[in-house]
């Protein structure tokens, strides 16, 4: 039998007192709130829930939050670190479907995961790591979960395909023909970003 998941029941009320707060408000709570507080309102909402209110405040305040809850409550923020990262890099006008060499369109991998065709085996399982945690159901409120179950699926598949050499070949193959900036550059890398905070 499957483990109920616990809910959590404050998180409508924490993001809606959240949301009720002006931008100065806000840039003041993220920069000044003692870490008792931010760990709470990290462990106390949905992760999708709180990265979709941080989306709209300042990104130089919300740094500042992240770098300093980082050294308090690290593994608690992770998930929340890499959904707001890997969102702004879906703010990127890449393509995540493309035209392969066979006429068939297709996912485009690369730009799922956000790696750049160079990517290592080791950045790719890093990529996806970070992403697959990020994307768990815990992290989705009940009514958006499916959401998060598509996007992961999504992601696997990338994974599955990215994650050997032998795999980006193939997809190289089959994405050949597109232009280069259909592809995530490693200088935008959203791993990149989110690492800078974690480690």
């Amino acid at each position: 039998m499957a483990k109920k998941m616990p809910e959590k029941e404050r998180s409508d009320q924490l993001i809606e007192d959240l949301a009720a707060k002006s931008p100065a408000e806000l840039d003041q709570l993220l920069l000044e709130a003692p870490p008792a507080h931010l760990k709470e309102l990290v462990a106390e909402c949905y992760c999708v829930d709180l990265v979709n209110l941080l989306l709209d405040a300042k990104r130089s305040s919300v740094r500042a939050f992240f770098l300093r809850a980082v050294t308090s409550f690290k593994r608690l923020l992770t998930p929340v670190v890499t959904l707001y990262n890997y969102r702004i890099y879906l703010l990127n006008p890449l393509p995540l479907s493309l035209k392969g060499s066979d006429g068939e369109i297709h996912p485009n991998y690369y730009a799922l995961l956000g790696v750049p065709p160079s990517a290592t085996d080791e950045e790719v399982a890093s990529a996806y790591k970070l992403l697959a945690k990020a994307h768990a159901p815990e992290s989705f409120s009940p009514q958006s979960r499916t959401i998060g179950e598509e996007r992961l699926k999504e992601l696997a598949a990338a994974h599955k395909l990215l994650k050997t050499a032998e795999g980006r070949q193939q997809a190289h193959e089959l994405l050949c023909n597109q232009p280069e900036h259909c592809f995530p550059q490693r200088q935008t890398s959203w791993t990149e970003s989110a690492n800078v905070i974690l480690t």
